[in-house]
């Protein structure tokens, strides 16, 4: 298969719209109001992380010399379902978070550089226990962690899966 990045900044790039878009999500679930208890709780802190990975990745990016890609405007959430209701909110998370793991999952072998891959390695995991997390909130008596291995997708793949929110 062809390489889908030129080098390890556009990976870099690639992780960070990414992270915008999570960051900008769990910001407006979080104002909302519409969260309760645990939910509250967990947006809460997943998006303390989703902040500290848009931090990182823009400092990778400028260390290499690159220009971070600017967080957009506007993203449309509801492409994906209901912003109005905590279940509305969780569903919509429910879907962002492994399609996260599935991106970083699908570029990591186009990453060249030993360290990009480490840090792409600790973000990964973090957002697999988003996922988990969010899961577990979403069904407490049902498997957070219900597959031995995540299925990974390409840049193409991601890039239509977030089309709807971004566009």
């Amino acid at each position: 298969m062809a390489p889908f990045f030129k080098n390890d900044l556009e990976v870099l790039n690639y992780a960070l719209t990414l992270e915008h878009l999570e960051n900008n999500f769990y910001r407006m679930a979080n104002a909302s109001g519409k969260l309760q208890g645990n939910a509250a709780k967990y947006f809460a802190v997943i998006s303390s992380h989703e902040k500290a990975h848009v931090d990182a990745l823009t400092k990778a990016i400028q260390m290499g010399g690159g220009t971070p890609v600017a967080e957009l405007p506007k993203y449309n959430f509801a492409a994906l379902g209901d912003v109005t209701t905590q279940d509305g909110l969780l569903k919509i998370a429910s879907m962002l978070e492994p399609t996260g793991v599935k991106a970083y999952d699908g570029a990591a072998r186009e990453i060249q550089n030993k360290a990009i891959l480490g840090v792409a390695g600790q973000i990964v995991q973090v957002e697999a226990r988003h996922a988990a997390a969010i899961r577990a909130l979403i069904n407490p008596n049902g498997n957070p962690a219900p597959l031995a291995f995540e299925d990974k997708a390409t840049p193409q793949q991601i890039v239509a899966a977030i089309t709807p929110i971004i566009s």
